[in-house]
């Protein structure tokens, strides 16, 4: 894409931004100086920068000093937003995009590579959902917005403290527990011009009583169509999504806490459908299933002021990948369980020096549940089940020096398939007033999933070196920037592929791939609003050795991710209880392989730039108390923005929502 189009992209944003923000009011004022407006918590910049997160270093720091590249969405601009799904907010976000597996599945690219099978981890209130068999994970109307407390993101690896499912970056959405202090409820329905794009409910309660004990519970449940436009694959066969391309969560969690006893239950069962297969339209519509059931329990059990020793235990089941028809092409029927155990010490050894150690160790089986798949493939071995171990030990320690932060740490994995990982990380941070810096060092893992072995061939798992630095400087009491790089080598990347002797699908280590580039980020906040504007760049620069991931033509971007990606967001109080929420994702041109030739085969091409406008209207306590109701535009030009595989796969572009308006409607009822 051109610069002068990317200066337009990137003025207009600021517009957007600038008008967020216009007419402030008194400059003086602080956002916690306003009313505050229910389950809101209206915070200012220094409150945003000074809030402690543990998701990069389990010992909670703030955001500009602990060891990572961290990203909060607070709760605040998520009800401000509007968002529909995580994919909404997500693309607010530096270095995020999505992109089309296969079966309709949409998952997350980073920082320009494929993110998904194990090198993006998602936790939900610390729960891992990436399924068990793959390791990935799927999108779109899936998990509930309007339950979700906050996002902490580290926008680089976390395997040092996850394993071998957090490569690349690490997602832990929080949602309301007990101090809720009271009941929600949430109602949404969005149209699109040819379909329904979404209609859901959702239920939270959270209480904390005087015993000790707390109680929080929430569901959701809903139906969707992912898109309202036509598939057509390289063969030129096409199917309408409307109808075709559901959407369908189920998803319940509940959480029991007394005094440092800490329980809990999800279940998560998501629906998604459509014809597109592989990628060759298929005579019916198939329903992909992926159903969890993760149950969690944990002690902190203090020793003495300065030690903590945290036990736990975790059981995860799961049905993904999951198609209940025996005469579709993808007929599929795997369940899978993990059982996990840990013991984390936390010892202040001085008022300096905080000292992390803990052994993890885990038990995987699989188990294929119809027989009627058939096929060398369909089994494990011989074997219709298989079962696998592992065990980890972690240490860390974080010293905080008046010179700067220092962080070490490392993690050793040792599985009973194919061996042993052993990963470091350091990092040095420092904040001198208004600014920070950070010089940060990380080697991750990508541990091979279960299928991945089976269909592999001697499987090693991958090993990612990653260097990164930040600046930030907080430029007044409203005025917030920051600039970091990054550097992204990943050696042995595991990757699907099709042997071409055999046609049997395999899973293989190639030589390597990764990317480096920028991120920036500009936040302003007043009295009457708040603008966030954000620049992704990345670029292949010769890293990559996989000529699935490739662009013949172009050798500095890979398939289906944008190269610049610039995205604003604001909020406007306009009047009382009401404000005006805008957001502008700008992407620049894509490659992918668009359509097919003569005889089928895919054609690569270019999918331009796109703009993607919205704007949500929110007004708080309209009558009574608690009662909120929203009515948003999203994508307002209508702009066609599919989805692109990233790799070579045979599957044509995945039409994404057309425009879409959604309304919503949320009543909070507090406990006296």
């Amino acid at each position: 894409m051109g610069g002068a189009r990317i200066a337009a992209i990137a003025a207009m944003s600021m517009a957007i931004a600038r008008t967020a923000v216009a007419g402030g009011g008194d400059e003086n004022r602080d956002l916690q100086g306003l009313e505050s407006v229910d389950d809101i918590q209206e915070i200012s910049i220094e409150s945003l920068l000074n809030a402690e997160v543990d998701i990069a270093t389990v010992k909670p720091q703030t955001t500009r000093e602990t060891a990572g590249i961290v990203t909060v969405i607070t709760r605040e601009e998520i009800v401000n937003s509007g968002a529909r799904d995580t994919i909404d907010l997500l693309r607010l976000v530096p270095g995020f995009s999505f992109g089309v597996d296969v079966q309709g599945t949409i998952d997350v690219g980073f920082r320009g590579n494929w993110g998904h099978e194990g090198k993006v981890l998602l936790l939900i209130d610390g729960q891992e959902m990436n399924e068990l068999l793959y390791s990935t994970n799927a999108l779109g109307n899936r998990y509930p917005v309007d339950q979700i407390e906050r996002i902490e993101i580290i926008r680089g690896p976390g395997s040092a403290i996850y394993g071998g499912s957090a490569e690349l970056a690490v997602i832990n959405i929080i949602t309301r527990g007990a101090e809720l202090g009271g009941v929600a409820f949430d109602g949404v329905y969005g149209q699109m011009a040819d379909s329904f794009a979404r209609r859901t409910m959702s239920v939270s309660y959270g209480q904390k009583f005087k015993s000790g004990l707390s109680l929080a519970a929430s569901g959701f449940v809903g139906q969707g169509n992912r898109s309202d436009r036509t598939y057509t694959d390289f063969e030129g066969n096409s199917y309408s999504s409307v109808d075709n391309a559901a959407t369908n969560p189920l998803f319940f969690n509940v959480a029991l806490g007394y005094r440092d006893l800490r329980l809990r239950f999800i279940y998560d069962d998501f629906t998604f459908g459509g014809k597109d297969g592989y990628g060759t339209v298929l005579p019916t519509k198939t329903n992909t299933q992926f159903r969890s059931y993760v149950g969690d329990a944990r002690y902190q059990l203090k020793l003495g002021e300065r030690i903590t020793l945290t036990p736990r235990v975790n059981f995860r089941f799961q049905n993904p990948w999951h198609y209940d028809d025996p005469n579709s092409p993808v007929f599929s029927d795997y369940s899978v369980y993990r059982l996990l155990g840990n013991v984390l010490l936390s010892y202040d050894v001085t008022k300096q020096l905080n000292v992390l150690a803990g052994v993890e160790s885990y038990y995987d089986h699989a188990k294929l549940n119809d027989l009627r798949l058939g096929g060398s493939q369909a089994l494990f071995g011989t074997e219709d089940h298989v079962s696998y171990e592992n065990v980890a030990e972690v240490f860390q320690a974080i010293y905080n020096a008046s010179i700067a932060n220092f962080v070490v740490g490392a993690r050793y994995e040792q599985h009973s398939e194919f061996g042993s990982s052993f990963v470091p990380r350091a990092a040095i941070t420092k904040l001198i007033g208004r600014f920070h810096a950070k010089l940060l060092f990380s080697q991750a893992f990508r541990a091979p999933g279960i299928e991945n072995i089976n269909f592999g061939r001697d499987l090693k798992p991958e090993k990612t070196t990653v260097f990164e630095g930040e600046v930030g400087y907080e430029l007044t009491d409203h005025m917030f920037a920051s600039l970091n790089a990054y550097d992204i080598t990943i050696k042995r990347p595991i990757i699907y592929d099709v042997d071409p002797a055999t046609l049997e699908e395999v899973y293989q280590n190639f030589d390597q791939t990764g990317t480096r580039g920028i991120e920036a980020e500009y936040r302003l906040r007043y009295a009457r609003g708040y603008a966030t504007l954000s620049y992704s760049y990345y670029y292949e620069g010769k890293k990559n050795k996989v000529a699935l991931y490739e662009v013949p033509t172009d050798d500095a971007v890979m398939l289906a991710f944008p190269a610049h990606k610039v995205a604003a967001s604001g909020s406007l109080n306009l009047w009382r209880n009401l404000s005006l929420n805008p957001s502008v994702i700008a992407l620049s041109e894509r490659w992918g392989y668009m359509s097919g030739d003569d005889m089928g085969n895919p054609v690569l091409g270019r999918e331009g730039a796109a703009l993607l406008l919205n704007a949500y209207l929110l007004y708080r306590d309209l009558g009574i108390d608690g009662l909120d109701v929203g009515v948003g535009g999203f994508n307002l030009l209508d702009s066609d923005v599919p989805y692109l595989q990233p790799y070579n796969g045979g599957h044509a572009p995945l039409p994404g929502p057309s425009r879409e308006i959604l309304g919503r409607i949320t009543f909070t009822q507090r406990f006296k």
